[in-house]
């Protein structure tokens, strides 16, 4: 009696804990073990991570964006090509199981259902690319773009898997809906007010205290996830969606809750970050901590240069360029490109000092309000270049729109004669402003936080990105990208409220043509949003691909 009175307390407990389901014990288990060892960043590796590891070590790259995808945007090299519904039916193109594999889709969503699908299946070491292809594009890394689809992989022989495990999740992917079960922060607003869903918060208690959540949502963390199922709803029509801070422990949960039996789940694209970026209210969130005013006031710093910018913003344009070096008044030019572009061809006279060494380097330039031109190759680094030395207290420095290739399509001569640079004496500058444009300078990327158009174009179809229009008012009256905030630069520091209240919301500026958005791009950054891009070419860059602008 005791015995059957211990079991029955037994399937008591277990239905409490689970919700009616159409799984075996074995796919549970598995929930259970994966749970338990979730990997470090819950698998996400950045592009900058990755493009070091690739050169370090053998790294599968699994793209699971469609085929079109590929071939209009391109791919990373050496990638193995199976779309997100045809995984499970092509395993076997898979090395084995203790393969280290990356995941790549176009923003990060798509992948970590496949990651997390591969993790359950036994893959331990799969991983999504975060930010997907249009990070790792957006950090100008490699690509083959020829129109075409990858080399066919070679098929070995698929690992053994659990049979109710293997059957749950090719049940799962091969039937993703369009969309891929993903919903956008506006579309979840309008929808909330419509009808009723059952939101689930997969954040940590931390999270959920500091950056507070969407009203009427449930709390339950991914690392319990599986602990507390007993708390999901039992009806497995029930409408769902799921969230995090930026959609991938949102979509370890999709999976979670697709293997469960749910048929209406899905994933927040961009987590909370996004739905803030969006201007969307959430509740709960602690008090901003009181701060203590530190003895250099960035905003205050930037605040008064911006404001002191002149109409042309410190630029030049190349037939004034071209008359200023003809007169007897010419420029002191310096050419911020690497050494190897420097030595393909340079402005005559100019010297070199490659963009992310300027600051190290002061002692190389005359005095502060000598007549000093920038260039690059295309405008974006040395507007950058031109405004930390400006911030400096530089009065006489402009950067040429366009660069080298502006300077070249006028048919204007290039020397490959180098010019060796003379060393004086570097100025007195003010050492908290140093300070802060130097550890700015000396961290910028290869890539220079350029994203291209049409890269642009496909990360807004998958991920939630604020655009800033940095133009003037008459400009963005002939036209702007669609869903774009119109903040000047003129205006910029003094529209701080007008910017996504996290820090780390991806952020894409644009101008016409690239320059005042690269001035944008910077300020932001040294003002703590680490995720801001420059569209490359601004307006011009898109509309040549072949995108619109809006009028209304």
């Amino acid at each position: 009696m005791k015995k059957l009175l211990s079991l029955l307390i037994i399937a008591l407990l277990a239905a409490s804990i689970l919700p009616v389901t159409a799984q075996s014990d074995a796919v549970l288990e598995r929930m259970e073990e994966y749970s338990a060892n979730f990997p470090p960043k819950y698998g996400t590796i950045s592009a900058e991570e990755l493009g070091s590891a690739l050169i370090e070590r053998e790294i599968v790259l699994l793209d699971v964006r469609e085929a079109t995808e590929l071939e209009t945007n391109g791919y990373l090299e050496g990638s193995i090509h199976i779309p997100v519904r045809e995984l499970s039916a092509n395993l076997a193109a898979l090395p084995d199981l203790d393969a280290e594999i990356v995941v790549v889709c176009q923003g990060g969503a798509r992948a970590m259902l496949a990651q997390a699908s591969l993790n359950m299946l036994g893959y331990n070491n799969a991983r999504t690319l975060a930010g997907g292809f249009g990070a790792w594009v957006g950090e100008e890394f490699p690509i083959v773009q020829d129109g075409a689809l990858p080399p066919a992989a070679e098929l070995g022989e698929a690992p053994e898997f659990n049979a109710d495990v293997f059957a749950a999740i090719d049940a799962y992917l091969s039937n993703l809906p369009e969309g891929f079960g993903l919903v956008r922060s506006p579309d979840l607003a309008a929808e909330l007010v419509e009808r009723e869903l059952v939101l689930i918060d997969v954040r940590s208690q931390e999270e959920w205290d500091t950056v507070g959540y969407i009203e009427g949502a449930q709390h339950i963390w991914i690392n319990e996830f599986v602990s507390r199922l007993g708390e999901l709803p039992e009806d497995l029509s029930t409408p769902i969606v799921i969230y995090c801070a930026s959609s991938y422990r949102g979509g370890i949960a999709t999976v979670f809750l697709n293997l469960l039996g749910y048929t209406d789940v899905r994933n927040l694209v961009g987590g909370i970050n996004a739905w803030v970026a969006t201007g969307l209210p959430v509740v709960g969130a602690a008090p901003a901590p009181e701060t203590v005013e530190a003895e250099f006031d960035l905003v205050a710093y930037a605040t008064d240069y911006v404001a002191g910018l002149p109409g042309n913003f410190n630029a030049v344009r190349v037939p004034d360029l071209e008359t200023e070096v003809a007169s007897d008044a010419a420029p002191f030019l310096v050419d911020v490109r690497t050494a190897d572009e420097y030595a393909e061809g340079h402005l005559e006279g100019a010297i070199n000092v490659p963009l992310q060494t300027l600051t190290q380097n002061l002692a190389l330039l005359p005095a502060q309000d000598t007549n000093i031109v920038i260039y690059c190759g295309s405008g974006h680094r040395s507007a950058l270049a031109a405004q930390a030395l400006a911030m400096l207290g530089y009065t006489n420095v402009r950067s040429l729109l366009g660069g080298t290739n502006a300077w070249t399509n006028s048919n204007l001569p290039v020397s490959d004669v180098p010019v060796e640079a003379t060393a004086g004496t570097a100025p007195e500058v003010n050492a908290e402003a140093f300070a802060a444009v130097d550890a700015y300078m000396q961290a910028i990327p290869d890539g220079y936080f350029i994203v291209r158009a049409d890269a642009l174009n496909a990360e807004l179809v998958e991920s939630e990105i604020t655009l800033i229009d940095v133009r003037t008012e008459g400009e963005v009256a002939e036209g702007r990208i669609e869903g774009a905030v119109h903040i000047p630069l003129s205006a910029l520091m003094t529209s701080l409220d007008q910017l996504p209240a996290e820090l780390d919301t991806p952020i894409v500026v644009y101008d016409n043509p690239t320059h005042r958005s690269s001035m944008a791009m910077m300020l932001l950054q040294m003002l703590g949003y680490p995720n801001v891009r420059t569209l490359a070419g601004g307006t011009t860059g898109w509309t040549n691909a072949g995108f619109p602008l809006v009028t209304e």
